[in-house]
């Protein structure tokens, strides 16, 4: 006999009885359309933005679960790319099935990238104006020992400066 159930909550996902309907209805059901066109998952999602929910009893991306419905299974060592750049987005339209390599290009081409170079990168010792001064001894003829010695770097991160394989975008 069906349990009755009163829902105690307004977030669908979290009631028993939503959690009974088959995976496609709570899908249907957990997604609003935007103005831009995408499909927003409004459930459950990952520390990324992308949207999971459980089918047969494993944690799916939502996105890839849409793509594999329509598509087919993903080909082995493909990701699913989305056009719009929302992770949340579960529009057929918006996805496709590309290497990851192509999908970085895509990230980087979009402005997307988290290139944190110089002085914005959580690994730097020295900032800026710090290299515009080293680049400066190096030229007046310190050796890479002793500047690096005054900084607290190693050697040769004064000799990549020097040869510009490091804080190329200082001049």
């Amino acid at each position: 006999m069906p349990r009755k159930y009163e829902r105690k909550t307004d977030r669908v996902a979290m009631s028993w009885a939503f959690r009974q309907l088959p995976f496609w209805d709570r899908v249907k059901a957990q997604t609003v359309i935007n103005e831009k066109g995408c499909h927003i998952f409004t459930g459950s999602k990952d520390d990324c933005g992308y949207g999971r929910i459980n089918k047969d009893g494993k944690l799916t991306r939502v996105h890839r679960a849409v793509y594999e419905k329509v598509h087919g299974s993903v080909p082995d060592g493909m990701v699913i790319m989305h056009s719009c750049d929302n992770p949340a987005c579960i529009n057929i339209e918006h996805l496709s099935a590309d290497y990851q390599l192509e999908n970085i290009r895509d990230m980087y081409s979009k402005g997307r990238g988290n290139n944190l170079s110089g002085s914005k990168h959580g690994m730097a010792k020295i900032n800026e104006a710090d290299v515009i001064k080293i680049k400066q001894r190096l030229s007046d003829g310190d050796t890479c020992i002793s500047i690096a010695k005054d900084y607290g770097v190693s050697e040769g991160t004064i000799r990549n400066i020097k040869k510009g394989r490091n804080w190329k975008h200082v001049t």
